[in-house]
């Protein structure tokens, strides 16, 4: 069964995690039939919403999936696919919360799947809340916001991902990591310096770390089985 490590085991893990994102349907195929895909990865993420499945199509394969679940359905302003509704992205949510370990929900859509969210809680499914921003980094009171209203919402974790134009913003990043001592928090980069950033980060103190199987669904990430090897290699 897929949900193979408690959400508090991985949320409180003493080194980083790599988490292999799974953005289409071809890719979770051959994944499930294939599990050394997955190899390095603690985590699979499950996008959803560009997986693009129905769940009586997707649950079959993510059930033979070997690797604990981290779910997903993005808010269409923050990279969700298909632009899909709170309800088309708490359906898909609720179907899989079974399988899951993890659930990644924005923190805009904190109250509007506040119901899915309590469903995970009862399942032990920890819930992460995320931000990103695909064209900036924002000013510093916006990042440390984001885990103030992680909290707010009793959320057990926080993901922050911004677009780096200067080294400036990765100082920026690196200092959040090392602030944030109030729950597991997840931070990276994307653009020209994402990939730097993504050592970086993890080696400063971000507990999950993104890297893909099959196709990028990011700018600046590593193919998740060689994001392993670099991070055991620092």
């Amino acid at each position: 069964m897929p949900q193979l490590d408690s959400s508090k085991n991985l949320l409180h893990s003493p080194h980083p995690l790599v988490v292999g994102a799974v953005s289409t349907a071809e890719t979770l195929e051959a994944v499930a039939s294939n599990p050394a895909l997955a190899e390095g990865c603690d985590l699979l993420e499950l996008r959803l919403d560009s997986i693009d499945l129905a769940p009586d199509e997707s649950r079959p394969l993510a059930q033979k999936l070997k690797v604990p679940l981290l779910i997903t359905a993005r808010h269409p302003e923050e990279g969700g696919m298909y632009n899909l509704d709170p309800s088309e992205r708490a359906t898909l949510l609720e179907a899989h919360l079974d399988l899951a370990a993890l659930m990644d929900v924005e923190l805009r859509s904190a109250l509007e799947l506040q119901a899915v969210i309590a469903k995970a809680k009862t399942r032990n499914v920890g819930v992460i809340g995320s931000f990103h921003d695909f064209n900036a980094t924002p000013g510093d009171e916006v990042l440390r916001g984001a885990a103030d209203f992680a909290l707010q919402f009793k959320l057990e974790a926080v993901k922050v991902a911004t677009a780096l134009q200067s080294p400036q913003d990765l100082a920026r990043l690196i200092q959040l990591v090392a602030a944030e001592k109030r729950l597991p928090i997840s931070v990276m980069g994307m653009g020209s310096l994402g990939r730097a950033s993504r050592l970086v980060l993890a080696k400063c103190g971000s507990l999950l770390n993104y890297g893909y199987v099959g196709e990028s669904n990011a700018p600046g990430q590593w193919a998740a089985t060689e994001l392993r090897k670099l991070l055991n290699a620092l």
